[in-house]
């Protein structure tokens, strides 16, 4: 029985991204581990995402455009997008619908990782 993904997020400033996803994406840290502190488990609602310290990029943007790091379903993306755009989240996508049936917002945090928020067009 799979339970729950938690998305991996890499950062190569720790402090800045944690400060951003618990600041303009309100997200709450669950814990923060290391000294100095490399990796978080930060929550909002039920989605949970990981965030780890690196020293080097780890995403090739030169593969592709729009590659996300993480995708996170939600009940109401245009409310959403509102909140994080009140809150000053750097928005790199409105929303918009997706011939998936979904609506999609995109989000880009201070490193370039895009994270996703949609929901279901049928709702």
């Amino acid at each position: 029985m799979l339970k729950q993904a938690i998305p991996n997020i890499f950062v190569k400033d720790f402090e800045a991204a944690l400060a951003y996803y618990t600041g303009q994406l309100g997200f709450h840290p669950l814990f923060v581990y290391g000294e100095p502190s490399f990796y978080a488990h930060v929550a909002r609602d039920e989605a949970i995402l990981a965030i780890r310290h690196v020293t080097k990029p780890v995403i090739d943007h030169a593969a592709g455009e729009a590659l996300l790091s993480a995708f996170v379903e939600v009940s109401d993306v245009n409310e959403l997008h509102d909140s994080l755009k009140a809150a000053g989240a750097h928005i790199w996508q409105t929303p918009r619908d997706e011939p998936w049936a979904m609506r999609s917002l995109i989000v880009s945090d201070p490193d370039g990782n895009l994270i996703c928020f949609a929901s279901n067009l049928a709702r």
